[in-house]
């Protein structure tokens, strides 16, 4: 599948007011936005996801590296073809919804002729067409959040980066946060978002990288993440043997519990291989089970507990 964004070797060094010595932020990033895809960027406060979207906005320079949008140089017309959602948004209160969107919309440079039909597009995309008349000052917290990705999709983006777009919002409306996502990306828009909630990221996401101290540790496709990694067979052994060799075969380990051995397999294909050894030696076999690595483990063992 073709990559609407590519970024490689990425690295930003901020220098100290007092000493001027550099300090490394992001190290060596790489990674690519499938079209259509939905990633999730995840880590904890401070791993530099924000940078990350700062530098793909050009609202900061890196100190090497490349970022390509559309297989070319991510200049200032190429992002136009971006729409952003900040963490904090900030806007004018005593606006309406609708003089929000007249002014980002004029900030588009969307003409005249087309804004008022572009702006009802999204007002009813975006489910805020019942609160077009009130002020800024009288939406939830889930409301405004609707607001800040209808002014980001307002110029049709073809990337949309959304940093910690369910952050602040209760179970209601993250679930309609994601409903909202999945929808945009379903139209044919590329979706990148930031996040430390890791039942979001699983619920919308193709892919996922786990961002730490400014490394990208893992990048995890959700579609192979569901399948079993590891396996579990319980034994009844009926003679002393099988233990020792199902031991020997390579990556296997065997515990007992109440009476009964408990074989881990590190792969799918010792499983077949355990199952001769097993019947081989008279063993008889209880179940067995297949284990996944959840992504919160797999997360854990990167940022750490």
């Amino acid at each position: 599948m073709e990559n609407i964004l590519e970024i490689n070797d990425l690295c930003k060094d901020y220098r100290s007011d007092w000493t001027f010595r550099p300090t490394r932020v992001l190290s060596s990033l790489g990674f690519s936005i499938r079209r259509g895809e939905c990633f999730g960027l995840l880590g904890p406060n401070g791993a530099g996801k924000t940078t990350t979207f700062k530098l793909i906005l050009g609202f900061l320079r890196p100190t090497s590296g490349t970022i390509l949008f559309d297989g070319r140089p991510l200049t200032a017309a190429a992002r136009e073809g971006i729409g952003f959602l900040p963490e904090h948004p900030y806007f004018y209160e005593y606006l309406s919804v609708d003089e929000t969107l007249e002014l980002f919309a004029t900030l588009y440079g969307i003409g005249r002729a087309h804004r008022r039909k572009r702006i009802d597009e999204v007002v009813e995309r975006v489910g805020l067409g019942h609160k077009r008349r009130a002020s800024l000052r009288s939406l939830s917290k889930g409301l405004m959040q609707r607001v800040g990705v209808a002014q980001a999709i307002l110029n049709r983006p073809r990337l949309l980066v959304l940093d910690e777009p369910m952050s602040g919002l209760d179970p209601v409306g993250r679930r309609q946060m994601r409903e909202l996502i999945r929808e945009i990306r379903d139209q044919g828009t590329s979706v990148i978002f930031s996040s430390h909630i890791l039942p979001d990221a699983e619920a919308l996401c193709e892919r996922v990288g786990i961002l730490t101290s400014g490394q990208l540790r893992e990048v995890i496709e959700l579609a192979d993440h569901a399948h079993a990694d590891h396996f579990e067979i319980a034994v009844r052994s009926v003679n002393g043997t099988v233990r020792g060799a199902l031991e020997r075969l390579e990556g296997v380990s065997v515990i007992e519990r109440e009476g009964i051995q408990i074989v881990h397999l590190p792969g799918q294909e010792l499983v077949d291989r355990a199952i001769d050894v097993i019947r081989e030696k008279h063993g008889s076999i209880q179940s067995i089970t297949p284990r996944f690595t959840s992504l919160e483990e797999r997360f854990l063992h990167h940022v750490g507990r």
